[in-house]
């Protein structure tokens, strides 16, 4: 079985891109933000101020995603069933071109460092770092004793909240940290991330949704979406817009995709440079169900009760061919669940992060099926999910190998990287540019015979 192996400078470069800015929503910077400032020296040519303004705190500290590690020096790079890749949590200030973000100790936990702030005379705290070009998450501990390890009461910039805060009022769901966007300097970071980045062209929109949803627990009866329309979204357009649906990870929810995903800026660029056509991406909540086999009232909700919903608001074809499906982590593994069970949904199904049930078993109208679509499947070489996880997956390199001793063809991409944004902002564009909404790829058996 062969491997189509992306590497992160592969993902992450694009010539002529331009950087995507958020709708005028999605930001409300005030004098407490973060300041990006191009320094032009060692070692990244960017560093970043970050502050928080608490006169009465007698201690803060910033959490942000920038353990480092560096894959040409790691002792092996597959984590395996019997052998997990030690990441050794470099910091910014021993940043060299190539590495990249990965926590520390390698797990699928966020685990990245927490440093203490220094307070000044007018009650700002304030915390100075280099940091390379890409898109990194944050946030405050108050008067707290946090770790690396520690989530539970993190707050997010205050002069920097998620897109969904306008004029400070909390629009759907509540986020506890945010997000910062640093450009590279060439001199220093060769890797283009400008497309994670704010754009001068067109802007597309995000919205908090509430829907019907009669026997979902929590919240009861009802439930939530995020939704995306792109630059230029014409609600008259004669051809019907592809949906694409795109699920969160374990631990969080619809909000996830749209913040520490910068997934409205990736498609923004995505789309004003012509890399993919517009589309609709609807982010379900995928929490708060009562528990079944194969998170099957997950996906009978989705089926048939957010497919029309979202059909029947925005103008989105109906036909399973413009559908697209993807998820990290545990989203990966709803993917699977659809893949193997409501195949005859969507004509792409993205697996990031994840496999296929231990038990899995292919009959001969599954694969027949399987073969209608285009299946994709990426993840990162460091990953401790690799292996897989015997009572839930059995990893995404086994669900590679078993769909392909199927006979299904399965468009790849692992690249370095751990259980982390940085790979699934990655695989989200390599997903949207090489696999969803175009054409099969797959060649006859005797093809060249």
């Amino acid at each position: 079985m062969a491997l189509t192996v992306g590497s992160a400078s592969l993902l992450g470069s694009t010539a002529g891109v331009a950087a995507a800015s958020p709708p005028e929503s999605r930001r409300t910077e005030d004098e407490y933000g973060p300041v990006v400032k191009h320094t032009g020296k060692n070692p990244t040519g960017y560093e970043v101020t970050f502050r928080y303004h608490a006169p009465t705190a007698t201690r803060v500290q910033l959490k942000g995603e920038w353990y480092f590690e560096r894959p040409s020096e790691l002792p092996q790079r597959l984590t395996g069933p019997d052998y997990t890749v030690p990441t050794p949590g470099l910091l910014p200030a021993q940043w060299r071109p190539g590495d990249i973000p990965a926590s520390h100790p390698n797990s699928t936990s966020p685990n990245f460092p927490v440093v203490d702030m220094k307070k000044g005379r007018d009650g700002v705290w304030t915390h100075t770092t280099p940091l390379p070009g890409g898109v990194f998450t944050y946030g405050f501990f108050i008067d707290a004793d946090a770790d690396d390890t520690t989530t539970t009461g993190q707050v997010p910039d205050p002069a920097n909240p998620a897109w969904n805060v306008v004029d400070g009022v909390l629009h759907g769901r509540a986020v506890d940290r945010s997000q910062v966007y640093v450009p590279s300097d060439p001199r220093f970071d060769p890797v283009d991330l400008s497309w994670q980045g704010p754009t001068d062209g067109p802007r597309g929109k995000l919205r908090h949704v509430t829907y019907s949803s009669p026997g979902h627990v929590t919240p009861a009866d009802e439930n939530y979406l995020v939704i995306y329309t792109p630059p230029g979204y014409d609600p008259k357009r004669a051809e019907p817009y592809p949906t694409f649906y795109l699920s969160h990870g374990g631990g969080e929810d619809e909000m996830g995709w749209s913040t520490q995903g910068d997934m409205a800026d990736i498609l923004d660029n995505l789309v004003n440079g012509g890399e993919v056509e517009p589309m609709v991406v609807v982010m379900p909540n995928a929490t708060g169900y009562a528990a079944s086999t194969a998170e099957q009232l997950h996906r009978t909700d989705l089926i048939e009760r957010v497919f029309p919903w979202v059909e029947a608001h925005y103008n989105v074809s109906a036909s399973a061919s413009d559908r697209a499906y993807s998820g990290l982590s545990a989203g990966g593994m709803r993917t699977s669940y659809l893949l193997l069970n409501n195949t005859e949904q969507f004509g792409y199904y993205g697996i990031m992060s994840a496999g296929l049930p231990p038990d899995t078993t292919f009959s001969a109208d599954l694969v027949a099926a399987m073969k209608k679509v285009s299946v994709y499947v990426g993840g990162g070489w460091q990953d401790p999910v690799n292996p897989g996880f015997s009572t839930i997956h059995r990893g995404p390199f086994r669900a590679v190998r078993d769909l392909t001793a199927a006979g299904v063809h399965v468009q790849t991409a692992f690249i370095d990287g751990g259980h982390e944004w940085h790979v699934w902002r990655l695989l989200l564009r390599d997903f949207l540019t090489r696999t969803a909404f175009l054409p099969a790829s797959t060649a006859p058996a005797d093809w060249g015979a």
